[in-house]
């Protein structure tokens, strides 16, 4: 299941590099075009340069700034499903799409809420990114914390149906995102099936979005 436009998605991501132009770390013109790398550092310097930009402003300006950066470089569509697999085939199309549409505005929003403060130099190096099972690609990385051991990132990326590398899950110290998430939904579509479910993910934008 893929909804991007590869031509939409490619355009994107060079109007984010010609805006972090002036970003000197983590930069994707430090990785080949295209590659895992370069989408992991275009995150990381997109998420620099929101902060910056939106410094004096609120969450929701960082939204608007972010969401087409975490669409460009995020394969949610595919994260959502796999969140719901045991109950996705289950749903018909439209409750499909209300349903990445919900999670689609809580990871954008999650990312202007707790990346609202960081600078250049809170991500580390990016590491070459190394092969996994499947044709994936692990890229890994660290964000600092001041006085504390830094959490480190690994970024697992696969190809979307245009060919081009897209983040599935990320991985912080160990953690899983993507298997938190999936735990967590399957609880609560048990308990309360879809509307449940896109209740609680509304209610959790709009508590980070207050924040």
């Amino acid at each position: 299941m893929n909804h991007r436009h590869p031509r939409v998605v490619s355009r994107v991501l060079t109007l984010f590099l010609v805006f972090m132009a002036g970003v000197e770390e983590a930069r994707a013109t430090d990785w080949p075009a295209g590659s895992p790398e370069a989408v992991v550092a275009t995150l990381q310097a997109g998420l620099v340069a929101a902060a910056r930009a939106q410094a004096s402003t609120g969450v929701d300006a960082r939204y608007r700034a972010l969401e087409p950066l975490i669409v460009a470089t995020h394969d949610l569509p595919y994260i959502a499903e796999f969140a719901l697999r045991r109950q996705w085939a289950s749903l018909g199309d439209a409750d499909r799409q209300r349903f990445v549409a919900a999670f689609q505005r809580l990871s954008v929003m999650t990312y202007a809420s707790r990346f609202a403060n960081v600078a250049p130099d809170t991500f580390r190096a990016i590491a070459p990114g190394a092969a996994g099972a499947g044709g994936r690609v692990q890229v890994s990385t660290a964000v600092a914390r001041g006085g504390q051991p830094d959490v480190t990132l690994e970024y697992l990326l696969e190809r979307d149906a245009g060919g081009d590398w897209r983040i599935i899950n990320i991985i912080a110290d160990g953690v899983s995102d993507l298997a938190l998430k999936r735990a967590e939904y399957q609880r609560v579509f048990a308990r309360g099936g879809l509307e449940g479910l896109l209740a609680e993910l509304d209610a959790q934008t709009e508590e980070l979005g207050a924040n």
